[in-house]
């Protein structure tokens, strides 16, 4: 019976075979796999955000080295335009708002070309 109440007792054998002078072996392992849900996530999060506003990016700047006199844009902050002139050494360009009104902006202020709709485009 006394044999019966000390095995009870006792904590169970080590089953990895390791012993008591190398308890660890395997943890490097174990280590490397609880990082790969984080190593998952940043690669997911780089595939659906950054891939496609590094692509944005360098669309928005071809489109300004390709800007020339007498293309309609639009600025950043809403307002439509007509070039009329550069400033290179400045980096700005001059934009004809209406008759006799002329301003200069920056050429990264510029959001784009403007997408005018004709009567065919409404179809």
């Amino acid at each position: 019976m006394d044999n019966l109440i000390q095995y009870t007792m006792a904590p169970p054998p080590n089953k990895s075979g390791a012993g008591a002078e190398g308890g660890e072996g395997g943890g490097s392992g174990a280590g490397l796999m609880s990082l790969m849900p984080l190593v998952l996530i940043f690669i997911l999060f780089y595939v659906l955000f950054i891939l496609p506003q590094r692509k944005q990016q360098k669309k928005h700047k071809e489109t300004l080295g390709l800007l020339k006199k007498g293309d309609e844009v639009v600025t950043s902050g809403g307002m439509f335009g007509t070039i009329v002139g550069f400033n290179e050494r400045e980096n700005t360009l001059y934009l004809k708002m209406a008759e006799n009104v002329k301003i200069e902006i920056q050429r990264s202020s510029i959001s784009g070309l403007r997408q005018t709709n004709t009567p065919e485009q409404k179809k």
